[in-house]
């Protein structure tokens, strides 16, 4: 199956001193999720602008359908990219649903206006992400979990290949967790590619895939995650003691901590 991206010894560094991460290699197909783990600082966020095309990596390059991410215009760019931020600012008054019919800028012309297909995906993207009650509220009038299923649902009408997810849960009730995950999921089986961070070693059990597990020394280990997510590594990663452990009433592994 052809790559839709790949990351070829990739590396990044703010200062001459620190390296964030460094010898970032692997590849991505369609239907595809990779979930990435790491401690706080350890520079999730800045990979992902990477692959995004929004920072430049100091060494290495990230391809998407076998081009350079930096000879790519932001629109065209945005075709094959979705990315999905921690936090979402909207200073103008826009409804929910307009912000969303915003997402399919990148595919429509400057001076053209959306088409009926765009609109089917709004109400598609509404109904995935419940969120049919906010649907004529203002987007600044939101809460912070509210605006992050917004933001999920415009990636949705964007309709890339990729879609980047910084965190996508941190802002949610369990049970906006749960049904974000049903999402991305659903994404997934639909064809799109996925990468997202997480700082919940639950999600990647969830998901399946890959993990991708960024140690604060700037190492990435890759590997699929029933295999790679051991409570050794995971206690090494985020340096407390946790543990793997089946849970028989939900038939799956769960991560736990010993004691406090």
């Amino acid at each position: 199956m052809t790559a839709l991206m790949e990351v070829k010894d990739l590396a990044f560094r703010y200062t001459r001193d620190r390296m964030i991460f460094q010898n970032v290699s692997f590849e991505l197909v369609p239907g595809e999720i990779m979930c990435l783990l790491g401690p706080n600082g350890a520079g999730k966020s800045t990979l992902l602008n990477c692959l995004a095309g929004l920072a430049h990596p100091t060494h290495g390059v990230v391809e998407v359908l076998g081009k350079n991410v930096e000879n790519y215009s932001a629109r065209s760019l945005a075709k094959h990219i979705g990315y999905v931020r921690q936090n979402i600012s909207v200073t103008y008054g826009y409804t929910v649903r307009e912000y969303l019919v915003m997402g399919a800028a990148p595919r429509i012309g400057m001076f053209s206006s959306p088409k009926k297909e765009d609109y089917e995906r709004v109400a598609e993207a509404i109904e995935d992400l419940s969120l049919q009650k906010l649907a004529d509220r203002a987007v600044s009038k939101l809460s912070g979990g509210e605006r992050q299923r917004v933001a999920i649902a415009r990636a949705i009408v964007q309709n890339p290949e990729i879609i980047l997810f910084d965190e996508p849960t941190s802002a949610l009730d369990y049970g906006n967790q749960i049904r974000v995950m049903r999402t991305i999921q659903q994404l997934c089986e639909r064809g799109y590619a996925v990468i997202m961070t997480t700082h919940n070693p639950d999600q990647p059990i969830l998901l399946g895939g890959k993990v991708a597990m960024l140690n604060s020394s700037g190492t990435l280990a890759i590997g699929d995650a029933e295999k790679t997510l051991t409570g050794e590594r995971l206690s090494e990663l985020y340096g407390t003691d946790l543990h793997l452990v089946f849970v028989n009433e939900v038939d799956r592994m769960a991560c736990v901590s010993s004691k406090l």
